[in-house]
């Protein structure tokens, strides 16, 4: 049983690296190529890797989970991050980065903004998912695991949001832990996002 679990977990932790080293390495021209890059990495190939090994993907965040958990986190870590987005909408290293799309009108603005969500649900997939559901074995130790790989590839963007990612990497997989689903750290992470866009546009 030992070495079943060790094989389970060598086998997330190297499929999870070479996601992430191949996704990486794939250079995209426009924020539009990027989402669907992401999506394919995060979302498509991590399904077809739990498809190939016989995985359920529900047991891998990818169901309703515990609505009334749900529900709580979602209020809490909402009114947790109010003020982060508040203070990080009003420095100029934000604005000038955020939204990362050009828009030309308010329903084009919606319409980026649903492909956002294509985005963040990618990255929870994989990251609260594939990764940290994946690792199980290890126990809560997974929500650590998956966090540092997050936070790392938020480098390149305003540094503080590498910091930032960090946190509420642990912070979004133990909602998705707890809740076993990645339902409540994607609509707290779209939700905030799309808020977070709109306050740097009028704020700047």
């Amino acid at each position: 049983m030992q070495r079943k679990r060790l094989a389970g977990i060598l086998f997330f932790l190297f499929a999870s690296l070479a996601i992430i080293v191949i996704n990486r390495s794939y250079r995209t021209h426009g924020f539009q190529e990027f989402i669907w890059k992401e999506a394919i990495f995060y979302l498509a190939l991590p399904a077809i890797v739990l498809m190939a090994i016989r995985k359920d993907p529900r047991d891998y965040g990818l169901s309703l989970g515990d609505k009334r958990k749900l529900r709580k986190y979602f209020i809490i870590l909402f009114l947790a991050a109010v003020p982060f987005m508040l203070i990080g909408a009003s420095m100029s290293e934000y604005q000038n980065y955020y939204p990362r799309f050009y828009y030309n009108s308010a329903l084009d603005f919606v319409r980026w903004e649903l492909m956002v969500g294509v985005l963040m649900l990618s990255t929870e997939f994989f990251y609260r998912g594939f990764m940290t559901f994946g690792l199980r074995d290890l126990g809560r130790w997974s929500i650590l695991v998956q966090a540092v790989p997050y936070a790392l590839v938020h480098i390149g963007k305003p540094m503080t949001e590498v910091y930032y990612s960090f946190f509420a990497g642990l912070a979004f997989g133990y909602i998705d832990w707890d809740s076993k689903s990645i339902l409540p750290s994607f609509l707290l992470h779209w939700t905030t996002s799309i808020i977070f866009d709109s306050l740097c546009v009028i704020l700047s």
